[in-house]
C-alpha cells in the first residue's frame, strides 16, 4: 500500500487593479477564503486516501487472522495427538526396560506443526498504514500476533529437543524405506504450502505418515543410559505440550474477545 502523494491546489487571485481599501479587503478576504478552502479539499482528499489505506490493512489483517484461527483449531488437535504419541512411546520404553516388548512395539517422534502467519502484520507496518489504525485497535491486534510468535518459537523448540532426545535412534540401521520417507514428507509439505489444513486431515493419514518416518529401529540394541535419555525426552516433550495447550487456550481466548 504505497503512499500516494496528492498534487497541492493553487489558488489565483482576480486578474484586475486595486483601486481602494475596500477593494483590497476584498482581494486579501478571496485570497485568504481560497487559501482556506484549498487546505480544506486537500486536507479531505489525504484523509479519504488515508481512511482508504486503513481499511485495506485492516481487511488484510482479518484474513490472515482468519487463516491463522484454522491453524490454531488444527494445531489444538494435533498437539493432542502428539502428546498421545509421547505417553505411548513412554509406555513402549517401559516394556523394553521389562523385556516384555511387544513384536509392534516402535516409537513415534516425528511432530507436525503449522506455523501462524504474519506476513500481513509486517505489511501493514512496512507500509505506514499502521498509523492510519486506531491504536487501541493495532494494541490488540498486537497482543494477537506476539502470542502467535510465541507458540510458533515454542513449538519449534519442543520439536527440536525432541529431536535431540531422538537422535541416539540415528545409530540403528539406516531405513531401507528412505526414498518413501522422502516422498510422504513432500506430500506433507505440499499440503501446508497450500494451506489445506482440513484436507491434510482428511486425505492423509497422519498416523501412518508420522510413524513411517519415524522408522522402526531395533529397540532392543539400546543401552541403558539411552532409554533413559528418550524417556527423558518424550516426558520433557509432553510437559512442553501441556504448556503449549495453555498458550492456544489463551491464544482462542484473545481471538474471541477481538471479534466481539
Amino acid at each position: 500500500m504505497p503512499e500516494v502523494s496528492t498534487p497541492m491546489l493553487d489558488v489565483h487571485a482576480p486578474h484586475q487593479t486595486v483601486h481602494t481599501w475596500k477593494d483590497f479587503l476584498i482581494h486579501i478576504a478571496a485570497i485568504t477564503i481560497g487559501l482556506l478552502m484549498a487546505l480544506g479539499l486537500e486536507s479531505t482528499v489525504e484523509w479519504l486516501h488515508h481512511r482508504h489505506q486503513a481499511q485495506q490493512a485492516l481487511e488484510l489483517l482479518r484474513q490472515e487472522l482468519d487463516q491463522n484461527r484454522k491453524v490454531l483449531k488444527a494445531d489444538m488437535a494435533e498437539g493432542d495427538r502428539m502428546e498421545l504419541n509421547h505417553r505411548k512411546a513412554l509406555a513402549v520404553l517401559h516394556r523394553l526396560r521389562a523385556g516384555a516388548l511387544r513384536l509392534d512395539d516402535h516409537l513415534v517422534f516425528i511432530r507436525t506443526y503449522n506455523a501462524f502467519r504474519s506476513s500481513a502484520w509486517k505489511v501493514v507496518h512496512e507500509s505506514g498504514a499502521a498509523s492510519y489504525i486506531p491504536s487501541n485497535v493495532m494494541k490488540r491486534y498486537g497482543v494477537i500476533y506476539d502470542a502467535q510468535q510465541g507458540i510458533n518459537e515454542a513449538a519449534s523448540a519442543v520439536y527440536v529437543d525432541l529431536l535431540k532426545a531422538t537422535s541416539v535412534l540415528n545409530t540403528e540401521q539406516p531405513n531401507p524405506n528412505l526414498s518413501e520417507d522422502d516422498r510422504l514428507q513432500r506430500e506433507i509439505e505440499a499440503a501446508d504450502a497450500r494451506d489445506d489444513f482440513a484436507g491434510l486431515k482428511a486425505g492423509f493419514p497422519i498416523d501412518d505418515i508420522q510413524s513411517t518416518l519415524s522408522g522402526n529401529p531395533d529397540l532392543t540394541r539400546l543401552s541403558p543410559a539411552q532409554i533413559d535419555r528418550l524417556e527423558q525426552g518424550f516426558q520433557q516433550a509432553i510437559t512442553d505440550d501441556q504448556r503449549l495447550h495453555r498458550l492456544y487456550v489463551f491464544l482462542d481466548s484473545v481471538h474471541s474477545e477481538s471479534t466481539n
